[in-house]
């Protein structure tokens, strides 16, 4: 009996002492983070997981390996399926994540070249906005500085002259984000109200 008590305390006193450590670990992981998302210079070195690598994101790209200027025939290589929309100013892929969510990409063209991009985000409902947001934020921050927030917007200005907004779009039961890419004074997309 004694065994066994004494084996019981040992164990939760692992556990306890444990679990404690893990706290510690996830305060000092959030400070770090903190400190990254406030800083002022742009780094294009970031850790891409969960949401951000489902949407394909990368280190070296505005968008799923498309840069701003690149020849439009290049986002025809680099995405999957099939356009569900295409003409002489933009073309438009989706793609489909595994809990039923979506995203619809836009990538608007001048002279064959990409010269902007708008991403919808239909997402299911507001936690997932959230969580979203908790990782597109500290993905541009790090990449093109500190944002400027407005009403349900984050916009941040690269200081390659390129311009980032991040809108929460939802109304009611429909929720989701807003992503648009371009250079500042640029070309003006269909959405752009």
């Amino acid at each position: 009996m004694n065994t066994n008590l004494l084996a019981v305390v040992t164990l939760g006193l692992t556990f306890f002492f444990y679990g404690c450590g893990g706290d510690k670990t996830a305060q000092n992981q959030s400070a770090d983070s903190t400190q990254t998302i406030n800083s002022s210079v742009a780094s294009t070195n970031v850790a891409i997981t969960g949401r951000l690598a489902e949407l394909s994101l990368t280190n070296d790209s505005d968008w799923r390996g498309i840069n701003l200027g690149d020849d439009i025939a290049k986002v025809k290589t680099i995405e999957k399926g099939k356009p569900f929309e295409s003409d002489e100013k933009h073309i438009g892929y989706t793609i489909e994540f595994q809990n039923l969510e979506t995203a619809d990409m836009l990538y608007y063209q001048s002279n064959q070249k990409v010269s902007a991009i708008e991403v919808d985000l239909f997402l299911n409902s507001g936690q997932s906005v959230a969580d979203y947001q908790k990782e597109l934020e500290p993905y541009f921050t790090a990449r093109f500085g500190t944002p400027k927030p407005a009403d349900k917007t984050m916009i941040w200005t690269g200081k390659d002259g390129k311009s980032v907004t991040l809108t929460d779009v939802s109304k009611g039961k429909d929720f989701g984000l807003k992503v648009k890419i371009a250079q500042t004074g640029g070309v003006t997309t269909a959405s752009a109200k």
